[in-house]
């Protein structure tokens, strides 16, 4: 399962459980098995968008439950909400593996996911103040810094709160829900397309056009520009995908 399965757990009972003899107080066993649950469902979710579990591979519950020093129920209930987010897929009888999407699924994914963006851009660049756009250069500054390091993982993290604050700055409650459910499944389609060589330096491109055209509050551009991007990612995820099944 690659080196991520060995990365702490915070919050685990162990860690937090009450010394022997002492009162918990009321709702914390509660709230520890929640935390446990999140901690747990975090993780293998990494795991999957990061490419340590590959598509279409099975997942050992076994050894998750032994690496992350939990039982296996909190694993089997965040396998659940994994597959309710449409990253893995649950076998009956069977246990569960990642999923593998369709072309399809994924060309139809990142349009709706463009389309909402698009919009998204376009209501920020008209209404949003000088210094939001401002706080929206400093993280997209920070972002072409990790790209000039090529860290990866950073540079995604960036890249992906970048999409989520333009979102947020729309200020528009049912677009920024829609969109995060999309996310959450086009999260390790973005990762695996967005980090490799060829699409890596295209996006900081893209993303530098739809920031300057922000600032010279062009929304039309910004949109277009963005709804382009984002389809231009989807694209690169299903070559990537093509190439795998050919090799």
């Amino acid at each position: 399962m690659g080196k991520a399965v060995d990365k702490p757990l915070t919050g685990s009972l162990r860690e937090t459980a009450p010394a022997p003899g002492a009162e918990e107080p009321a709702g914390a066993e509660e709230r520890r098995r929640r935390g446990v649950h999140a901690d747990v469902c975090g993780h293998i979710r990494d795991l999957i968008v990061h490419g340590e579990l590959a598509s279409g591979e099975r997942i050992n519950e076994v050894g998750l439950s032994e690496a992350l020093g939990v039982s296996r129920t909190p694993i089997r209930e965040a396998l659940k909400v994994l597959a309710a987010e449409g990253l893995v897929e649950l076998l009956p009888n069977r246990g569960s593996r990642v999923t593998t999407p369709s072309t399809d699924e994924i060309v139809n994914l990142f349009a709706v996911i463009a389309a909402l963006e698009r919009l998204a851009v376009e209501t920020v660049t008209l209404q949003a103040s000088a210094p939001a756009l401002a706080r929206l250069r400093a993280l997209h500054d920070e972002m072409l810094r990790h790209h000039a390091a090529g860290d990866r993982d950073r540079y995604f993290e960036l890249n992906h709160r970048i999409h989520e604050t333009i979102i947020e700055m729309a200020d528009n409650p049912q677009l920024s829900r829609t969109h995060a459910d999309l996310m959450t499944r086009a999260r390790r389609p973005r990762f695996i397309a967005i980090t490799t060589d060829g699409r890596w330096d295209e996006s900081v491109k893209e993303h530098e056009l739809v920031m300057s055209a922000m600032e010279l509050r062009d929304a039309r551009f910004a949109g277009e520009i963005l709804f382009r991007h984002v389809l231009k990612t989807g694209t690169a995820y299903t070559q990537s995908l093509a190439a795998a099944r050919a090799a």
